[in-house]
Formats: structure tokens, sequence, C-alpha cells
């Protein structure tokens, strides 16, 4: 069975690169049938907080990225980690290395001067020193390649002469990441792992602890990092990492994931897919190499163009639960909705309009000069001789104009802002229809 797997660090908050490696592994695992699984990486305690996990699982859980099975915390499967980096030693794939931190400091630099990868003078050296603290280290190949068939990058190799001797375990006994995350992959049964290019190096040492364990090697694919509009890496200047924002500054949940897939993943329609029903067969042989690039605006251009194509019950549910409107103004509301969506790009912006289609509406002050005080006269006129239709208000509002000497545009935006407070809505006639004859009178009388 495919088996994918997310893998959070809580050391910050869930930021969009991550979510974009958790819609990838999610939408492989379901293409195929898998199971998608969440492992939050807590090892590191001094910076990892449990508000930190709290926003990853809300997030994705708003996301719909549900995981197939409850969540696992790295934290807890320390023994498991310890117990290979000795079993590792034993089988003398692992050393002892007593470097102390001046020691280690000293024989970077020659390394470093020399253009050679650190390899401990403690490698062949099978001495068991009491009472002096160690790292145990990962014996690396020292001649022949290493060679990735990545399902992204295509098949890459390296020399193993570059490899350093990684740590395993800490002086303290603490794994360290690049042991805890092989053991976890192991033991989760992870059949593909999809993560951030940035972990690409990574896997040819990683590699090297499977080899040795006679595990099954998992299927790599390294996704190219998210970068910003001029080129760099995404980061705070580009705007915001945390994807809660994102959801809070309303681009709606559908849209984010779709505009995600498409930083990265060949797609040449603009359809909105339904994500979490799987209307997409994702492939990853149609992941790009080249890295893509976030852009602000076409992710709101894509939340306007979503919310005019959904349907309108939809967008009404929407709007109930989040403003908990009463049926008058959702029946004037459902009435005008269809202009009201032309002039969004968040459904949050709906709640500038709730105030005037209120019965009640307070209105503003305004000091009217004459000849718009004559224009509020006339329009209070019609409202109260006029029989109640849109066809009717139309007829007898051109022939006032008309006997006037006026035109739609000398009214028009007079009527707008004494009814509403603004100077942008819907059609002014369907504006005064759906307020309903009395409510009209009732402003305009008010402002004279």
């Amino acid at each position: 069975m495919i088996k994918t797997r997310f893998a959070p660090s809580p050391t910050g908050k869930l930021h969009i690169g991550g979510v974009r490696t958790a819609l990838f592994n999610y939408l492989f695992a379901k293409s195929n049938n898998g199971k998608f699984l969440l492992r939050i990486e807590d090892t590191d305690t001094k910076r990892s907080s449990n508000e930190n996990i709290n926003v990853i699982l809300k997030g994705l859980n708003l996301l719909k990225l549900i995981p197939s099975e409850k969540e696992i915390y790295q934290s807890n499967e320390t023994k498991k980690h310890v117990d290979i980096a000795y079993k590792l030693l034993k089988n003398g794939y692992a050393y002892k290395c007593y470097l102390s931190s001046e020691e280690l400091k000293e024989f970077r630099n020659e390394s470093r001067k020399k253009g050679e990868v650190i390899k401990s003078p403690y490698r062949d050296n099978l001495s068991n020193i009491k009472n002096k603290d160690f790292v145990i280290r990962l014996k690396m190949p020292l001649d022949g390649q290493t060679i990735i068939k990545d399902e992204v990058q295509g098949q890459v190799s390296v020399n193993n002469s570059i490899l350093d001797d990684m740590v395993l375990l800490r002086k303290d006994n603490s794994p360290t990441y690049m042991l805890a995350s092989v053991v976890d992959d192991f033991n989760m049964e992870i059949s593909h792992i999809i993560r951030g290019d940035d972990h690409f190096n990574n896997a040819f040492r990683q590699v090297q602890i499977i080899k040795y364990m006679n595990w099954p090697i998992p299927f790599y694919a390294h996704i190219p990092l998210i970068h910003g509009q001029d080129g760099a890496k995404l980061s705070k200047r580009h705007g915001a990492e945390n994807v809660m924002d994102y959801l809070k500054d309303g681009i709606e949940v559908e849209v984010l994931k779709n505009y995600l897939l498409r930083l990265g993943y060949s797609i040449n329609n603009d359809e909105i897919y339904d994500l979490e029903n799987n209307t997409l067969d994702f492939k990853l042989e149609k992941i790009n190499k080249s890295p893509s690039r976030f852009d602000i605006k076409k992710i709101t251009s894509l939340n306007a163009l979503y919310l005019r194509k959904q349907p309108l019950d939809t967008i009404l549910e929407k709007i109930k639960i989040e403003f908990n409107i009463n049926n008058d103004i959702l029946k004037r509301l459902e009435f005008l909705l269809p202009d009201l969506l032309q002039r969004y790009t968040f459904i949050k912006e709906v709640e500038n309009d709730l105030l005037w289609l209120s019965s009640d509406f307070k209105g503003h002050f305004f000091q009217l000069n004459q000849d718009n005080l004559n224009l509020v006269f006339g329009a209070l006129n019609i409202l109260k001789s006029s029989k109640w239709s849109l066809i009717e208000l139309k007829k007898n509002v051109d022939k006032f104009l008309a006997q006037s000497n006026l035109k739609m545009k000398d009214l028009g935006p007079v009527l707008r802002t004494v009814l509403t407070g603004k100077i942008n809505t819907p059609d002014i006639f369907k504006v005064i229809f759906i307020l309903g004859r009395n409510e009209c009178i009732k402003r305009l009388t008010k402002v004279v």
C-alpha cells in the first residue's frame, strides 16, 4: 500500500511551503487509494511548543487535509531511535566519537582548509574511553557512489567520499533528525517520501542507514521550493508565512489549495478542483523541477473568480453562519448577491453591505445643497405614488428626470449615498426595490 507522510516541526507555524508539501502527500496517497499520515517532529524541545502543534492540527483540519490515522509524535519514539543507533554501532556501521567541542571546531576548520569532509579520528579507533562523553556517528562508505532515482529530480548520484560521518546520537543520548526521521519512516511503513528539495542532500546520507539496516528504500520525490516574486526563497518579507493568516484574510480553503497545487504542478486549465473529494488524479511525474513563485495578486484574483462561480446558496449559507444575519437581511442579500459578488474579492467584504441592508441602518449625516434636496423630494414623491415594481420605478424616475431636464447620473449618486451610505452599490433601482417603499421613504425623510 502507498503511504505518504507530512512531518512538520512545531518550532514555527504552519507555513505556505509546508501546506503545499502536505497537499502533495495527501493528493498522491488519495489518488492511489493509499494512506496519508501525519508525524509531529517535536524532538527540539527548546523551540517546539504546544501552541504551534495546535496551529498545525487546526490548519490541516481547516484545509481538510485529514490524516488517515491519528498523528504520531516523534518524541514518543525516542527509545526506538536510540536502539537503532546502538544496533548500527554493534554491527560496525557506526562508531563512538569522543571529540570535545573545541577539538571538533578545530578539526572542522582543518577539514575545510583541506577541502575534506569530517571523518573523525575515532572512526577506526575501537577504544572504549570510559568517563568521557561521546556522540555516535554513522560510518559513511569511503568509495563508490550513492545513486538516488528521484521521482521529480531524476537520477542523481554523489561520490561517497564527500559524505560526512553524520551524528546519530548526541552526547546527551538524544537522536538527531537525520536518524529519527529514517527510523520513523520505516516504522510507519512510508512508501513515498515527498518533501522539499532542501532535504535532497539529506537523502544521500539517510539512505545509508536504510541500506545498513536492510530496510526497503522508499521512493523519493523532492519538490522545488516556493519563491517570492523577486525570485528569492519565500520569507516574511514577501507577506504572511503562516497559512492561517491567509484564511483569516479571506482566502477560501479550496482557492488556497488549488493555488498551491499550481505552484509546482503542471495543470493547463483554470478549473477549481474539488480536492477534498479527489477530482484530480495526482501524478508525481507532473511535478515541475523548477521553483515556482508565489503571487498574492494571483491568489486574490483567483479567490474573486471562485466566489462568482459558486452556487448562490453556498455563499449565502457561509454568510449566514459567519455573520448570524436575520431573515429580512437574508432576503435582501439574496436578491442583490449576484451583483454584489461582482465587486467582492473576499466574502468578508459583505459585512459593509449588511449594515445598510438592515432596517436598523442609522444612515449618515449629509448636508445637501438645494439642488440635491429637490432631487430627494422628487424621489420621495415617486416612491409614494409608484406601483411597487422595478418597471414602474424606472418608468416614473425617467419621467421625473425628463421633466427636470436631468439625467440618471445626477440623481443616482444622491440616492445611493442617502440610502446606503456608499458610493458604489448594485443597480440603484434594485437597491430601492429590495429595501422596500417604507424603508426608503424613512431614510430619505430622515435626511430631509
